[in-house]
Parts: C-alpha cells; sequence; structure tokens
C-alpha cells in the first residue's frame, strides 16, 4: 500500500522537478488568459536548475474559498506581509501556488498557507514565522470551527522563467508511443516499472504515435491507427520546432518546446525524462503513463498519410468538430483563470491544451444526435488516475491496481447558437466561484 503521505510527498516532489507551476505558452494568435500578476521576485532555484518569476495574482478575486466557505480578499502585498512570514511565505510559494490566509484564533492572529503539495495542519503559523502545531486531527478540527474573521491576503503563482540557451537538445532521435507498453510507480516506493497493458481494448482499434526530431529544428509525427482487422489509417504531420526551456537534477532532465506544424497547429509540450533521455521521455511527470520509448529507426518510415494537425473545418453532420477555446475561472484552489482549448477532428482523434500547454491527445465517440448528446473521451499521451483505473484508492492509501482496465469518460455536451457554442460536462470544464457555485465554461468556435 501507497500512503497517503507519500504519495503526496512524491507529489510535491514530481511538481517542484517541473517547476509546479504554468509555463508561459507559446502565442499563436489567441488571446492570454485575464491575468498576469505582479511581479513580487524572481527567484533562481539551484537543485533545481530553474528561475521562477513569483507573481502576485490577488488582484483578479474579490473572494476566494477557504476550506469550504468563501472568504472575502483584502489584498496586502508580499512586502507588507509580517517579516517573520516572510521566508515561509516565499518558501511556500517557490514550490507551488499559495494563497495566505489570515484568522483571529484565541484572541491572536494567525495565518494559514494553502498550498496543494502541503498538508494544510502543518501550515498554520504566527506573525514571527512560529509553526502552530497540532497534536491530532481532532485538535486541527477544533482550530478550523474556532477561527474567525478569516480573510486572503495574498495569492502567489510561480512561473518558469524560460530560458534554452546553451541547452543540449537530448531530444533528437527517433522516438514511439503506443496503447500497450506502460511506466508506472512501484508501490511503498517511487520507483518506477514498465508493463504491458492495453488501453480501451473495447475499441477496434489502437494508436501508435512515432515522433522524429532532426537537430536542424525540423522533425515528423506520424500516427498510426489500427484496426483489429488490420487496416490501417495514417497521418503525417511535419513540423519545425524550437526549444524553449531546460532544466536538470540529478537524473531528471526537462523541456518545454513549441511544434509548428506545417498543416497550421503551433503547441507547446513538455518532455520530461528520468534517465537524460537515453531511453524514454514523456509528456508530464506522474505516476502512471505510456511512456515515449527512444527507437533507433522509425519502424513506420514506409507508411504515408496527410497531415491532420490543423484546425477542423464546421461540419453540421458532426457539430463537435471544430477547435473550441473557453476561459476557465475558479476561486477554488487552484486558483486563477486558464484558457482551455479542444480540438475535435474527423477521424474521431483530437486534443486538449490547459493555457495553450500540451495536456493530453484523445479518441472520442458521440452517442446521439443533434445539439446534445453524449461524448466519451479516451484519453492517451498524459497521466493517468484513479479516476482512469489505475489506481484503488482506500482509507488515506492508494494501491496500483496490478490488472488495470482503462475506462474512457462520459460526459454531456450541448452546442448552441448556429454550432458555434460548446458546453461540457464535468469539473474541468466549469467555473467555479468561492461560495462551491458552479457555472458552464462557454467554449466558442475558433
Amino acid at each position: 500500500m501507497k500512503s497517503y503521505y507519500v504519495y503526496i510527498l512524491w507529489l510535491a516532489c514530481a511538481a517542484a522537478l517541473v517547476g509546479g507551476c504554468t509555463p508561459v505558452p507559446a502565442n499563436n494568435g489567441e488571446d492570454e488568459p485575464g491575468y498576469v500578476g505582479e511581479l513580487i521576485e524572481t527567484v533562481y532555484e539551484e537543485n533545481r536548475n530553474m528561475t521562477l518569476d513569483l507573481l502576485d495574482i490577488t488582484g483578479s478575486f474579490k473572494e476566494v474559498c477557504y476550506r469550504n466557505y468563501a472568504v472575502p480578499v483584502k489584498h496586502t502585498t508580499f512586502g507588507d506581509l509580517p517579516d517573520g512570514l516572510k521566508p515561509k511565505v516565499k518558501s511556500f510559494g517557490i514550490s507551488g501556488q499559495t494563497a495566505v490566509f489570515r484568522m483571529k484564533w484565541k484572541g491572536e492572529t494567525v495565518y494559514h498557507l494553502m498550498n496543494i503539495y502541503f498538508l494544510e495542519y502543518i501550515c498554520v503559523y504566527k506573525a514571527s514565522g512560529e509553526n502552530v502545531r497540532f497534536e491530532s486531527s481532532a485538535e486541527y478540527a477544533q482550530f478550523l470551527k474556532d477561527v474567525t474573521d478569516v480573510t486572503c491576503l495574498l495569492i502567489i503563482d510561480p512561473k518558469v522563467v524560460k530560458n534554452a540557451a546553451g541547452a543540449p537538445n537530448l531530444l533528437v532521435g527517433t522516438w514511439q508511443t503506443d496503447w500497450t507498453h506502460l511506466h508506472h510507480v512501484d508501490d511503498n516506493s517511487i520507483d518506477f516499472s514498465d508493463d504491458q497493458v492495453t488501453l480501451y481494448n473495447e475499441l477496434p482499434f489502437n494508436i501508435t504515435e512515432v515522433s522524429h526530431f532532426n537537430a536542424d529544428g525540423t522533425g515528423y509525427l506520424r500516427t498510426v491507427k489500427t484496426f483489429k482487422n488490420g487496416d490501417k489509417e495514417v497521418a503525417l504531420d511535419p513540423f519545425t520546432y524550437y526549444l524553449t526551456d531546460y532544466n536538470t537534477s540529478g537524473n531528471y532532465s526537462g523541456y518545454y518546446y513549441v511544434c509548428c506544424y506545417a498543416a497550421g497547429d503551433t503547441i507547446e509540450y513538455t518532455a520530461r525524462s528520468r534517465n537524460g533521455f537515453e531511453r524514454t521521455s514523456d509528456h508530464l511527470f506522474v505516476f502512471v503513463t505510456y511512456p515515449w520509448y527512444k527507437k533507433g529507426s522509425d519502424p513506420y518510415a514506409g507508411e504515408d498519410g496527410s497531415p491532420k494537425y490543423r484546425t477542423p473545418s464546421k461540419n453540421s453532420k458532426s457539430l463537435i468538430e471544430g477547435r473550441w477555446t473557453g476561459t476557465r475561472t475558479c476561486a477554488i484552489p487552484i486558483f486563477g483563470i486558464f484558457q482551455n482549448t479542444w480540438v475535435f477532428r474527423s477521424d474521431g482523434t483530437g486534443y486538449l491544451l490547459d493555457n495553450k500547454l500540451f495536456s493530453e491527445s484523445f479518441v472520442y465517440t458521440v452517442e446521439g444526435s443533434g445539439s446534445e448528446f453524449q461524448l466519451t473521451i479516451y484519453k492517451y499521451d498524459t497521466g493517468f488516475t484513479a479516476d482512469d483505473g489505475f489506481w484503488a484508492e482506500d482509507d488515506l492509501s492508494y494501491t496500483y491496481v496490478p490488472s488495470p482496465t482503462p475506462k474512457g469518460l462520459t460526459m454531456k455536451a450541448r452546442i448552441y447558437q448556429d454550432g458555434d457554442r460548446l458546453e461540457l460536462e464535468g469539473e474541468f470544464n466549469e467555473n467555479r466561484a468561492a461560495d462551491g457555485s458552479k457555472s458552464p465554461v462557454v467554449y466558442k468556435r475558433q
């Protein structure tokens, strides 16, 4: 069994290695999300070999959620925080997005630093920086009942300052990912193992992708959809690419890079490796993934096809086809304003961007007709969780399922306004107000 605390600490380490933050995305002509933030400080982290801008994004909110209720925001700059508290706030902010709450408790003022990578009951401090310790969960629960006059003073969002100058280009070569070869963390450790688990056996095909990078900044992505009867559909997408950031720590190396596809799409990706890009790499740093394996050559070199990384045309017979962009707001951790883009192609595949950074590729199916229907997303080239069928969750513990049954995510979809507006069911597609109320994100056809 994997203890809850090991799970959280491992997650924190993973986030630290990738910066624990959202990068500045490549500009492909669309509007940026609605906040930027005021610079607090630029910090160089030697042990992670990266530079971070600590941004004050508090001005985007009038109220935010504390625990499970809304509290007002009374913006206090980092410089105006108590001197004894500043080192703690800075340390938290470097690790990931951090909210600073002030409250009254037992006649004195205390501060609660909320950061998803830290257990919240160890994050209560006095103005001097002294930690308020709780001996039991019951004692902490009583603290939460007793606090009054809770306000949010500051929200810090760290962002990577990208610099790829002089970086070695370890992406050069041929990389392949498929729906069979799995990479996952072992139980009771943070070591990784390879396994063979077929994704989505219920679908009539599987997908293999080969990505080839030349040293001169050119390359291609070959997508091979192989049906169970042996038929194949192949797409070939040439691209140019450039590195935007590189960092390394121990046996870990990571890049941000931008692909400019010949057919029209421009996408920023991350590439992460725990073996210096000698054997595998991932587009994320997660517990379970189907990684990219380094190959000596492209096993599908003789297969050719038309490119598909472009904006799909509007199709009256399939309303979902197209490129849809919407802005998601959240006053519940993680705080912020996020731009998300869904691309649905005519061949039943697509991808999702989170603030213009690649999040996942997917296959989709539609049940029903007209403007309201059920949409099922079968994601791949991304991370997988308990909700995806890969982990069993028990009382404060997680166990990797030895024979997982990967499953797709089904959601309701609604298209309206002459086919140019889309709403999708699910937490990722909802605006979240400080009081917990929800409203759908409205995606606009591009």
